[in-house]
């Protein structure tokens, strides 16, 4: 029980992280002579805020982050379900959750990855700075694995249906 709970806290701290992070704009800011702050879906200087222009990192950033969302929500009702037991053949629901958590995951860190690739120069050579809705999105990604590793744990501990549980 302890690992259903865990895994759906954890589930649902990185769906509050990663949503927070991406819709906000503060991925980049910039401390020299040209102040601004920027995200994937606007860029401020001095209150005033334009959309970002797009991009190819910056829309293959934008697909797989909601794509991941997208996992993580559906992982999320998964992991309702594991309270109810609930199993497609000897596929449970923990095991579906852990799964998705998983995928989730791993298009999170893509999308992550494609974004500092593509803006590490920046970051390095002139004033740009990370700031916190980026470093939000990379807490949500480790929240994402530790909850997959919880469900899958909760998968191994739970008896398979069928006669053998009887």
């Amino acid at each position: 029980m302890l690992l259903k709970i865990s895994g759906l806290l954890c589930s649902a701290l990185s769906l509050i992280l990663v949503l927070t992070g991406t819709l906000t704009d503060y991925w980049l800011v910039n401390f020299g002579s040209d102040l601004f702050h920027s995200g994937l879906w606007q860029k401020c200087t001095k209150n005033i805020c334009t959309k970002v222009q797009s991009n190819g990192y910056i829309d293959a950033t934008r697909g797989f982050v909601i794509f991941s969302v997208s996992l993580l929500l559906f992982g999320m009702i998964l992991s309702c379900l594991t309270f109810m037991k609930f199993h497609v053949g000897r596929v449970s629901a923990s095991l579906a959750a852990a799964i998705l958590n998983g995928l989730s995951a791993i298009f999170l860190i893509i999308g992550m990855s494609i974004y500092t690739a593509n803006t590490s120069d920046g970051v390095l050579n002139n004033s740009l700075n990370y700031q916190w809705s980026f470093y939000l999105c990379w807490t949500a990604n480790l929240l994402l694995i530790i909850s997959g590793i919880f469900h899958f744990l909760e998968h191994q501990t739970s008896p398979l249906p069928g006669y053998e549980s009887v």
